[in-house]
């Protein structure tokens, strides 16, 4: 259970008092909210440029968040987001990383030999 918290905790360093001498670990959660955000956004996009009178479905969105907030902090390490405050560059990152869900996990299961 440890590491699966450990995993989404999105952990990263930061200089200590603003200085270059000390570094100290914090977690970013705030991030995951883009994350969140962005499959929010998505399941909205299809909805709006569907050429059928589809219906707004949660379990879309459910699967969007889902799969985005389990590809995300793999991403979050192996981009380099783990270093350094959050910004805006970041948080935009983990925006499209929701939006984008289906493209993320593709792209990852191509590293690991199964696509």
């Amino acid at each position: 259970m440890a590491n699966i918290i450990n995993y989404f905790s999105l952990w990263t360093t930061v200089p200590e008092l603003g200085g270059s001498s000390g570094q100290s670990r914090v977690r970013q959660p705030l991030i995951l909210l883009g994350v969140l955000l962005g499959a929010l956004a998505k399941v909205v996009y299809d909805w709006l440029t569907s050429q059928a009178s589809a219906s707004l479905s949660w379990s879309s969105f459910a699967v969007a968040a889902i799969a985005g907030l389990v590809a995300f902090p793999y991403l979050y390490e192996k981009a380099g987001l783990n270093r350094g405050q959050l910004t805006l560059a970041k948080w935009l990152v983990a925006f499209q990383n929701g939006f984008f869900w289906s493209v993320a996990m593709d792209a990852i299961s191509k590293l690991h030999g199964h696509g």
